[in-house]
């Protein structure tokens, strides 16, 4: 991958950018049809992968494992053979990095092996819970806790795999992340019996319908209960049904990464098309750009070709307040621009980020303020006044925090006033390596 240096300078764009930008793969759809495609019977193949930090670790882990993953076309095709359900090797070290969503899929996935495995990652890895996790896979019969004498419910994670989960009725508090309960939905196939799966607390909807919708794709039902009248709901998979191969699945361009384009546009007055992504998408991040941007005085428009974003011309963006819970992986995208609007940015129901790759509500609240921005922090968002001029930001060097989204959003700052440099600037390796490739096309002709 590309090596970047240490600070990165942002320089204001000259003219309003009016382009297409391709963007890579969805890292949500790419490690969920991974752990898909290794439970099917065959071989499938992935087209328009993410090849990025999270994915090349799913990979890695898979191989370690056992089971057959070739990549071609830069990374973009994978191949993928898949085992229906067991696991072929017996005692593994897995090392997931900082990759959230592999260390939940992969703990539920060694599950289904006859041997131990043992789980393990970056320091902050070893600080982002999944209690929650392994105590409703320890109610399936599963032999697995958390290694971790400092942080309780954390990682290194040891699984003890019987080959056995035992299905039946369980609950699961999935606050903290949805990806527990799309962890368990993915293997409850294979459990010795129906697997229901009762909610406790609040759900973040659309991520996990990424979920059900890919399993369907894949020849799994999922049934849904109780999600009425804000009563939580029950997620039920019945026993014995299979994963069917593909020959060719198609991923979608990433939607929390094509963000900070349109946000772009919003935020200089431009027009920027996303190919590939469209109002029938399987990521509920494009509402980032159909409904916040839409609210904030953006034209947006929508066809089978993909989504484009103008922003406004005349006038600044207005500001908003939103519950962003379901698309929390875009809050720091409206955090960045928020100070350009003309009325204040309320972000509510984001308290999880807490616990992401860094404290994200802390570090773009501290990194606001660092560039001279009234911000308000609470536990679970913030509020962003606007500035009056563009000289009222301050020229700054912005801490990433080791967090790809601190760096992509703070960035779209520096699109606007100058004197805005990045450290850290290759974090960004984690989900989206050609970022800054892609902002500097900003700069160059339609």
């Amino acid at each position: 991958m590309t090596s970047y240096p240490d600070r990165l300078a942002i320089s204001p764009l000259t003219a309003p950018p009016k382009h297409t930008v391709e963007i890579p793969g969805s890292k949500s759809i790419t490690n969920r049809a991974l752990i898909l495609a290794a439970l099917a019977e065959g071989d499938s193949t992935l087209f328009g992968a993410l090849d990025s930090e999270d994915t090349r670790v799913m990979c890695d882990c898979l191989r370690r494992l056992g089971f057959e993953v070739r990549a071609e076309n830069r990374g973009e095709t994978l191949h993928i053979c898949g085992q229906g359900g067991s696991i072929p090797a017996s005692e593994v070290e897995l090392f997931l990095a900082n990759s959230g969503t592999s260390i939940r899929f992969l703990t539920a996935l060694t599950a289904l092996g006859s041997g131990i495995y043992r789980l393990d990652g970056v320091e902050r890895m070893r600080q982002r819970p999944q209690q929650e996790l392994l105590t409703t896979l320890q109610d399936l019969g599963v032999e697995v806790h958390s290694e971790n004498a400092e942080h309780a419910g954390c990682p290194p994670l040891r699984v003890v795999g019987s080959g056995v989960i035992r299905g039946g009725i369980v609950r699961l508090n999935a606050e903290a992340s949805s990806q527990f309960l799309t962890a368990l939905l993915m293997v409850a196939p294979f459990a010795e019996q129906a697997l229901t799966i009762q909610i406790e607390g609040a759900l973040r909807p659309f991520y996990v319908d990424i979920t059900r919708r890919m399993m369907a794709q894949w020849g799994i039902e999922v049934a849904v209960t109780g999600n009425t009248n804000g009563a939580p709901p029950s997620f039920t998979v019945a026993s014995g049904q299979r994963y069917w191969p593909q020959a060719g699945y198609q991923i979608e361009p990433d939607a929390s990464s094509a963000s900070y384009f349109f946000a772009a546009a919003a935020v200089t007055g431009g027009r920027i098309t996303i190919p590939g992504l469209s109002g029938e998408a399987l990521q509920g991040d494009v509402r980032f750009a159909t409904e916040v941007l839409t609210e904030m005085g953006c034209e947006v428009k929508v066809s089978s070709d993909g989504i484009t974003v103008f922003g406004p011309t005349s006038g600044r963006l207005h500001g908003v307040d939103r519950d962003m819970s379901a698309i929390s992986d875009t809050s720091l995208t409206l955090a960045a621009i928020a100070p350009f609007a003309d009325s204040p940015t309320v972000i509510r129901n984001i308290a999880h980020a807490r616990k992401q790759e860094c404290d994200r509500i802390s570090a773009v609240c501290t990194e606001l303020a660092r560039l001279g921005v009234k911000v308000e922090e609470r536990e679970d968002g913030l509020t962003i006044w606007p500035i009056s001029e563009l000289t009222d930001i301050h020229p700054a060097a912005i801490e990433t925090y080791r967090d790809h989204r601190v760096a992509m959003s703070m960035a779209l700052v520096g699109l606007r006033v100058p004197g805005i440099e990045i450290l850290d600037p290759g974090c960004v390796v984690k989900t989206f390596p050609g970022y800054w490739e892609r902002m500097d096309l900003l700069r160059s002709g339609a």
